[in-house]
């Protein structure tokens, strides 16, 4: 048991702190954001949405915590060792990762959501002391362990929530839907409270020699952290800026799509035969009433020539004279009626 008086006193910087939430808030309302952009990509868009992504909240993650570190002050001066400080960084990214994964899935079940929270909670939690251990001073740190298995079953807990509330408003179809929002405003506050319980769960007892190896160690000023920020703002802003675009690509292709179904079905309930051609002449469309008028099945007609199939030999010339002119033009009808006429009969009759 250690005396109070050998106990270090510490203070948080309220700017700090309150920065800390803040980015929590955005990290996690990007968190949705991403969830629903890698659950709509397929292919290797998915996996560079899930990296890309992973990495992007992982920082963001990340940028709270150490934030949430820095906010604390100490009577004595303060140095991070900054392989640690990557590897803590490493944690970070590998709990969005396996986060990102697990939301974007079509289904999660409870199994599901119990191995993301406990492998997510983990790497919060260990990205939380991990980051600790890299902190140099002259001083030893201490943990109540009470304290640090509350902040791990809370890194599990929050983990679980945050889950819960991705997969099931990744589908907010507006940008800044209020159920987007509140879930943001709810993950945002909740997971900075596992980091000040660890914070809490740490006492610092003075001593002569600094703990810890300095080969690496590096001191954070005003500028450093004005500089952890910046990037971090820089990393969200982007990943949330490209989102947006791919949200609104994805809903043009989407509307393109049903407009091409609802073309397709329009044309296969049509009573009329409708021939479709490119500029080389080529057939790209034939609907079933074409099949029924002309005897040619879709699959045999497409990519023929519409002179070859259905045009008798003694209007072909005046066929591709006048779909030239079109072409050049843009004036004068390619078939006329009368031309249509002799088309259909023709193509009826016995001899063809």
């Amino acid at each position: 048991m250690r005396s109070p008086d050998l106990v270090m006193l510490g203070y948080y910087d309220t700017r700090l702190v309150a920065l800390s939430v803040f980015i929590a808030v955005v990290t996690s309302y990007a968190a949705l954001d991403l969830a629903a952009r890698v659950t709509s990509a397929r292919g290797r868009a998915r996996y560079l949405w899930l990296s890309g992504g992973a990495t992007a909240m992982g920082t963001g993650i990340w940028s709270m915590h150490y934030i949430g570190m820095l906010a604390f002050r100490l009577p004595v001066s303060v140095q991070y060792d900054w392989p640690t400080v990557l590897v803590s960084l490493l944690a970070a990214i590998f709990a969005s990762l396996v986060a990102l994964f697990v939301v974007s899935r079509q289904k999660m079940g409870p199994l599901q959501a119990l191995v993301g929270s406990v492998l997510m909670g983990g790497g919060i939690a260990g990205m939380h002391y991990i980051g600790m251990a890299a902190m140099r001073l002259p001083a030893m740190c201490h943990y109540s362990p009470a304290i640090v298995a509350v902040s791990v079953v809370l890194a599990f807990v929050i983990s679980l929530l945050a889950l819960w509330l991705t997969f099931h408003f990744r589908g907010e179809a507006t940008s800044w839907g209020w159920r987007k929002i509140i879930s943001a405003l709810v993950m945002g506050a909740a997971i900075p409270v596992m980091h000040y319980t660890g914070m809490a769960a740490a006492s610092f007892a003075p001593s002569i020699l600094v703990h810890g190896d300095l080969a690496h160690a590096l001191s954070i000023s005003s500028l450093g952290i004005a500089g952890v920020i910046g990037v971090t703002f820089m990393v969200l802003g982007l990943i949330l800026l490209t989102s947006l675009v791919d949200r609104r690509f994805y809903a043009q292709a989407l509307e393109l799509e049903t407009s091409e179904r609802r073309y397709h079905q329009i044309l296969e309930s049509a009573l009329d035969a409708f021939v479709g051609m490119d500029a080389n002449g080529l057939i790209t469309d034939w609907n079933a009433q074409a099949e029924t008028t002309f005897g040619w099945l879709r699959s045999e007609a497409a990519g023929q020539m519409l002179s070859q199939i259905i045009i008798p030999d003694r209007y072909r010339d005046a066929h591709e004279r006048g779909l030239r002119h079109f072409l050049a033009s843009g004036e004068g009808p390619v078939l006329n009626k009368k031309y249509l006429r002799c088309t259909e009969a023709d193509a009826n009759s016995p001899q063809n």
